[in-house]
Parts: structure tokens; C-alpha cells; sequence
């Protein structure tokens, strides 16, 4: 899998950075945490603090185009990004047996 970001936009007035990528993968899409862990690696952010809002694969093409977002602290994350997103962004929980 390899990411290569496009776009980089720090947005004042809600304290994040919004980030355009590319993702290339021989197999399918990768999982949305994976992409999350390298998006974060790659500008330096915690892995909690950054959301991806969507990976789009191309037609006929093994790549996606994606948007993620990245905050400086938890409580604008929560303020800002709707319930589903962060329960999408999260691991799941274990099973109990």
C-alpha cells in the first residue's frame, strides 16, 4: 500500500488539517484504521486525532482517492466530527465469549 498526499489545508476556524491523498494497493482497499495509522505517520499526527471521512476507489483502477482530518486535541474531534465517523475511525471492540 502506498499514500501520497495531494493536498495538505490548515482550516483556522475549526483547528484542523485537512488532507487530500492518493492510496495505490496490488490487493483491495485497504481497511480504514490501516489507512489511518500511515496517513497519521506520514504529517506527524497522533492516530486518535485523525479521521478519514472517505476512501473512494477508482473505476477500472487499483487506487482510491481519500479525505481524512486531523485535530489538534480530542474535544474538538468530538465537537466537530459526527458520532458515526468517530465509531467508524475506532477499533471495534473485543468479543466476549
Amino acid at each position: 500500500m502506498k499514500i501520497k498526499i495531494l493536498e495538505k489545508n490548515t482550516n483556522k476556524l475549526l483547528d484542523r488539517l485537512e488532507v487530500i491523498f492518493i492510496l495505490e494497493s496490488d490487493a483491495e482497499t485497504p481497511k480504514r484504521l490501516e489507512v489511518k495509522s500511515k496517513i497519521a505517520a506520514l504529517i506527524n499526527y497522533d492516530e486518535n486525532l485523525v479521521i478519514i471521512k472517505g476512501i473512494h476507489q477508482e473505476t477500472g483502477i487499483k487506487r482510491s482517492k481519500g479525505i481524512a482530518h486531523a485535530y489538534k486535541s480530542v474535544e474538538n474531534l468530538k465537537y466537530i466530527e459526527p458520532e458515526f465517523l468517530i465509531k467508524r475511525n475506532s477499533p471495534p471492540p473485543p468479543k466476549e465469549e
